[in-house]
């Protein structure tokens, strides 16, 4: 038998996602595992979690050592819980003896640097810049009009900022609570200083606005679901558009977003040149993947969330490396048992290709 743990800061809340794949672990003849990364002693390594007994098909409290195989779902906040549970994380990447079904992406920042020496790639990159102070914002402003600012290590739309120059004023939007919440500053002075005091809360990085509004003055983007496969090769298992709130910022789920089938929002756009853009985004599917794991770490997914501009250009503005199944259960429920196998296909297929290295 095989030992797979996943990993989540909130292993005592139900999951339909974890419940789902645990009822398919014995038929890939492995023994599933659930628990938080703080749950770990440090003096005996062995956790507190919970163990999936197939047969009353339910999960049980149990004291385990630390699996050969985890899954890394946990999402951090900035509290001190979330800093003590990445650092755990991290060490845990570190042991010889412990696989990950993939091992996660860098921050935003270290992401646009390493991609944009890719010819394959950085022609989809949106121009983007690390924040340092107020005025490299302003100059920024003062050329491109609309600017966005985002934490190098921001989820989920969290601290997200849109900043307009109107005149010589300067807006100032970001979304609080599923609002957007606006401030509008009459000189440079003013904003200077709120922004002083936004920069030293994190660190940022700011790209030009690019035009992604539908006729209804909404948001949108694509988001594109891809994971390893029983054989180890990416595939893609869906994409949905992403319409955010009438002049809203965000396209996230979290965020109120709607979700709308690919095939639906051609249908709806049918005077777009979908040869070409579908041609783009086979090229993207193609190398994106292939480089961040070269330059990187191994993944077993990602969601990809790509603007599709009013001029029919492709940027890609997120990586996700721990991607939600919302747009796949709402829009693809046909392939949901394909969504809830995946981690254990691959972690069989990871299983036999070590096993298969140490005979060898």
């Amino acid at each position: 038998m095989t030992n797979l743990g996943i990993l989540t800061m909130t292993p005592s809340e139900s999951h339909l996602y974890f419940n789902e794949m645990a009822k398919k672990a014995q038929n890939y003849n492995i023994v599933l595992y659930l628990f938080s990364p703080l749950s770990i002693d440090p003096s005996t390594l062995m956790i507190k979690g919970y163990q999936f007994d197939s047969l009353e098909n339910k999960w049980k409290e149990k004291n385990f050592p630390i699996p050969n195989y985890l899954y890394d779902r946990c999402f951090y906040g900035e509290d001190r819980k979330s800093n003590e549970a990445q650092s755990v994380v991290s060490w845990l990447k570190s042991q010889p003896n412990i696989n990950f079904l993939g091992y996660g992406l860098p921050n935003k920042w270290r992401l646009y640097e390493e991609l944009k020496k890719e010819p394959t790639i950085s022609p989809y990159l949106p121009l983007t810049k690390k924040v340092a102070n107020a005025e490299q914002v302003l100059a920024e402003l003062n050329m491109h009009k609309e600017i966005i600012l985002k934490p190098i290590n921001g989820a989920h739309g969290f601290a997200v900022y849109s900043f307009k120059k109107i005149g010589k004023s300067i807006n100032v939007r970001t979304t609080k609570k599923n609002r957007v919440i606006e401030k509008l500053f009459e000189s440079n002075d003013s904003f200077d200083t709120w922004l002083e005091i936004l920069l030293t809360k994190q660190i940022f990085i700011m790209q030009p606005r690019i035009n992604n509004l539908n006729k209804m003055k909404e948001p949108f983007d694509l988001r594109i679901l891809i994971q390893k496969d029983e054989e180890g090769k990416w595939k893609e298992i869906g994409r949905a558009i992403r319409c955010g709130k009438q002049n809203g910022i965000l396209t996230n789920l979290s965020a109120g977003a709607n979700i709308i089938p690919f095939h639906k929002w051609k249908e709806m756009n049918s005077k777009l040149n979908y040869s070409y853009i579908e041609q783009e985004l086979n090229d993207i599917l193609k190398h994106l993947p292939a480089k961040l794991e070269e330059k990187f770490h191994p993944l077993f997914e990602l969601g990809i969330d790509i603007i599709i501009a009013n001029d029919q250009s492709l940027w890609i503005l997120d990586m996700n490396s721990k991607p939600g199944r919302k747009i796949i259960q709402l829009t693809e429920p046909n392939t949901l048992d394909t969504l809830y196998s995946a981690p254990l296909a691959y972690c069989s297929f990871l299983h036999s290709q070590i096993n298969h290295a140490i005979s060898n």
